[in-house]
This record gives C-alpha cells, sequence and structure tokens, in this order.
C-alpha cells in the first residue's frame, strides 16, 4: 500500500506539467531581448498542423520596423524583419500556450525578439508581443478535433480476434 502510494506521489512529480509558460515580467523581457522593436504587420501567413489532441498554429509575420529600441547595431538600417509566431490549443487540456497576441495584418507593436538556432527572429514567450493602439490580434478560425474514428477501433479488435484465431489455430490445436 505505502509502496503504491509512493509510486503515484513520484509519477506526479516526474511527470511534465501541462500548462502555459508564466508572463515574464518588464525586467525579465528587457534583459532577455536581443532586439526590442516597434512597428506594424504588413502581411501574415498561417499554417495548421493539426494533430489527435490539438492544433498548432504557425505563424510568419512580415512587420514594417517603426523603431528600434535595443539591438540597432544587430540589424542596422534592415526596415522589414519576419518574425516566427506560435500558439497551440490543447483539445484536452486548458489554455492557448504559446505566443499571446498574436498582431493581425495592419496592427501596431512592439516586440521583444529573440533569435532561435536558425537565426529567425521570435517574439520571447509568452508575452514578448504587446499591441499598440488598440491594434487587433489575429483570430484563429476554429479547427476541427481531429476524430481517431471507428475505423481504428474495428481495425484494433480486428487485429485482436486475428492474433487470437492464430494463436489458437497455431498452439491450442
Amino acid at each position: 500500500m505505502i509502496r503504491t502510494f509512493a509510486a503515484i506521489l513520484a509519477l506526479g512529480f516526474l511527470s511534465p506539467a501541462f500548462a502555459a509558460l508564466p508572463p515574464l515580467s518588464p525586467e525579465e523581457l528587457e534583459d532577455r531581448a536581443v532586439l526590442v522593436i516597434t512597428g506594424e504587420v504588413l502581411a501574415s501567413r498561417v499554417l495548421v498542423h493539426r494533430k489527435p489532441s490539438s492544433s498548432i498554429y504557425l505563424v510568419r509575420l512580415s512587420v514594417l520596423v517603426g523603431s528600434v529600441e535595443k539591438g540597432d547595431d544587430i540589424i542596422g538600417g534592415i526596415t522589414t524583419l519576419d518574425v516566427r509566431c506560435w500558439r497551440m490549443r490543447k483539445t484536452k487540456l486548458v489554455g492557448p500556450w504559446g505566443h499571446s497576441d498574436i498582431p493581425a495584418d495592419g496592427s501596431r507593436f512592439r516586440m521583444w525578439l529573440r533569435q532561435n538556432e536558425d537565426g529567425q527572429w521570435e517574439p520571447l514567450e509568452p508575452n514578448g508581443i504587446e499591441l499598440l493602439d488598440s491594434s487587433p490580434p489575429i483570430t484563429f478560425a476554429a479547427v476541427e478535433d481531429l476524430e481517431l474514428g471507428k475505423g481504428f477501433l474495428f481495425g484494433g479488435i480486428a487485429g485482436i480476434l486475428a492474433l487470437v484465431g492464430l494463436f489458437w489455430f497455431r498452439v491450442l490445436r
């Protein structure tokens, strides 16, 4: 009994926590950001990757840099940047994960950016984007949950019956 309780308790501590990241403080945003800009979204492209338990929205923003608050020496005179954002919706778990308030086309923003391993710019998670002038965020279309469906259920049952039948005729006869 005590062993079972200890095993359940250990699994609870060892399993990954499924929760969104806590927001960064203004000081953490400033410290962690390599580049801080204000600007406007010229265009956006959204790719949806569906899984049985979640939908991942990958967003590529083409932004016009209005001003550089930090990292002017990094981008020099560049006036447009590609910024990668993402958001994930879990069907069984709480809340959106990824970047909050991703700006829509034409929206003005302030972003605290870092470069990923591939050299692409991405906002700090989860709150490295601030919408300015009451600009709207992107609204993501509802994506239907992927249903594994009856086909998998019937296929699984048929597979188990086939194995039982094979075992029956080979071993028990």
